[in-house]
């Protein structure tokens, strides 16, 4: 008789071999009970975890000569038949090589046809996410409506590609990855149940290795047992796994630990001479410094590890680093881990991340330090966003001529200070002016702002409507902003326009200095704008003595709801 692989040996043949899917088992066993069977049922989980076995327990309940029934015998001829897989009425179809609307169509003209022997035709469809989108549109009639003895079990591991429409007429389960604990439980009774002595660190390193899959966890025992012979001992299991060792990973730890760089540089070389995956060494090492972390943050030894661990060793190796450190070695060989991938030498790849594993500190305090400066920088973004949506709403007074100040309005009056103005600084030490203000400097300024404005600058112009001209020297011009964040904006942004504005009208080569200042004077009209005094305007200015009575009640109405200030008609011409 031919040899039959593990994984088929010992496959589950009723819910209670089902391993670490109680869930799952026990949902099934009672709607079996209760004769609610579904019509179609939908598997999902990661690879291994028993959703094709599933579905033929499943099969073989609702068909066996004693059933329906939660435990089928596995004697009768129908259960037999579906354990060798030549049932009639139970279909196995692999969704990746029928997966046409024409394999679905020669589905939909068979279901119409009752079982040969037992009481339902179960269509079992594994990876039926393969199907292509017109096949899965050609299955949607039958699978809402199907005939009372046809039942549908799909199976997938990427439940997301399939469409909604189908998952909606399913009844869904999600298999979950099975513990190491689970594995290495069964891989104990297989063991025993073939006469075959195996250490249990060998047994929980295959376990570990499986990654929550039991079919993974029974076709590496397989690979050992063959290797082994009769006793399977964890050296062989490390061999076959082309697992680095503890030994040689304490050792890493310790060279790590004292950062001790040319110990590190030696191991790598050793592991590459005797031929190991790269990847898989970091792999080990990830796992590895993830159990430091736990025992680290909760005191627990968590048993994720390939190798069995005692409470001192563990507790050694973590008193070496921090927290902070683990986590952050464990997420450089992850990077690393992704490096080796696509790198045309793993081997550098590896080797620069061990190496700076050892300088952890200065490249920790870098990143920190780092951190810090991106912080304060996204804050400041988030005030000069603050205050561009400020500028954007004074555009409009703008492109209107309203009144703002300081040269920037429809007057284009320029502002002056006076010798009495107290000036402030957040950040430097107060600027001195080497020359006075003067009409000169202030013709320059003028000159500026309409350059500025000429040339569509609105967003300049409008932060400048609240900073005053102070004067220049040989090397600079000073501009007086408020406190706040303008000046940084100034002085970041929008310096380049105005300082070659200003340079431009000029003919010098000046720098842009700002100082905030406490209060902004209001502006002072320059040379040629004053005008005489003229007496305040009168009643009969504005044309209230013509008024109506009516009238009047209406006009003492608005000044107590908008105040008195009136606007004198020359402004408005």
């Amino acid at each position: 008789m031919a040899y039959m692989a593990l994984y088929r040996k010992w496959r589950p043949d009723n819910f209670a071999n089902l391993v670490g899917q109680d869930h799952v088992s026990r949902t099934l066993a009672n709607a079996i009970k209760s004769g609610r069977i579904g019509h179609a049922y939908l598997f999902t989980g990661p690879r291994g975890t028993g959703k094709t076995s599933t579905a033929k327990i499943l099969a073989k309940a609702l068909n066996c000569e004693q059933g329906p029934t939660v435990e089928p015998c596995n004697q009768c001829e129908a259960c037999q038949r579906i354990n060798s897989g030549n049932s009639m009425d139970v279909f196995e179809i692999d969704a990746a090589s029928n997966r046409g609307i024409e394999a679905i169509r020669d589905l939909r003209e068979n279901v119409k046809f009752a079982p040969v022997n037992g009481r339902y035709k179960v269509y079992i469809i594994d990876e039926v996410h393969m199907l292509t989108s017109e096949a899965f549109n050609a299955l949607l009639k039958t699978l809402e409506e199907p005939p009372a003895h046809v039942v549908f079990i799909m199976a997938t591991t990427e439940v997301y590609k399939v469409p909604a429409t189908i998952q909606s007429r399913c009844q869904r389960y999600d298999f979950k990855r099975i513990t190491v604990d689970d594995i290495f439980n069964r891989l104990k009774t297989v063991v025993e149940g073939m006469d075959i002595k195996a250490d249990d660190d060998a047994l929980r390193m295959i376990a570990v290795k499986a990654d929550g899959g039991m079919r993974d966890a029974l076709s590496i025992l397989d690979q050992c047992i063959a290797l082994s012979e009769q006793s399977l001992t964890i050296d062989r299991v490390q061999q076959l796994l082309g697992l680095v060792g503890k030994e040689w990973l304490d050792k890493l730890v310790g060279a790590l630990q004292s950062k001790d760089a040319a110990a590190v540089l030696t191991m790598v070389d050793e592991i590459i001479r005797a031929g190991k995956d790269l990847q898989q060494v970091l792999g080990e090492l990830g796992i590895h410094f993830r159990g430091l972390m736990i025992f680290k943050a909760a005191g627990l030894v968590d048993g994720v590890d390939y190798y069995s661990q005692t409470d001192e060793s563990i507790k050694k190796q973590a008193a070496g680093f921090t927290q902070e450190q683990i986590v952050w070695i464990i997420r450089r060989v992850h990077e690393a881990a992704n490096e080796v991938k696509w790198s045309p030498q793993p081997r550098i790849a590896v080797e620069a991340a061990l190496l700076e594993i050892c300088q952890r500190d200065n490249l920790m305090n870098a990143s920190s330090t780092t951190d810090k400066v991106s912080s304060v920088q996204s804050v400041d973004d988030g005030r000069i966003a603050q205050l561009e949506a400020k500028l954007a709403r004074m555009m409009g007074m703008l492109k209107s001529g309203g009144a703002v100040g300081n040269g920037v309005s429809g007057k284009d009056s320029v502002a002056t200070i006076h010798s009495a103005a107290k000036v402030t600084t957040a950040t430097a030490k107060p600027i001195q002016v080497a020359a006075n203000i003067t009409e000169d400097g202030v013709e320059l300024w003028q000159r500026t702002l309409d350059n500025l404005r000429s040339t569509g600058k609105e967003q300049v112009m409008a932060c400048l409507q609240n900073c005053t001209f102070m004067g220049l020297n040989d090397v600079q011009f000073v501009l007086g902003t408020p406190k706040g964040v303008i000046k940084g904006l100034l002085e970041r942004i929008y310096r380049k326009n105005i300082e070659e504005a200003f340079n431009g009208v000029s003919g010098l080569s000046l720098s842009m200095v700002c100082q905030e200042v406490e209060t902004v004077p209001e502006p002072t009209p320059r040379k040629g704008d004053i005008q005489e005094d003229v007496p305040p305007p009168t009643d009969d200015d504005f044309g209230i003595s013509e008024l109506q009575d009516d009238e009047r009640e209406r006009l003492d109405k608005a000044v107590d709801v908008f105040g008195d200030g009136f606007v004198h008609p020359e402004d408005l011409q």
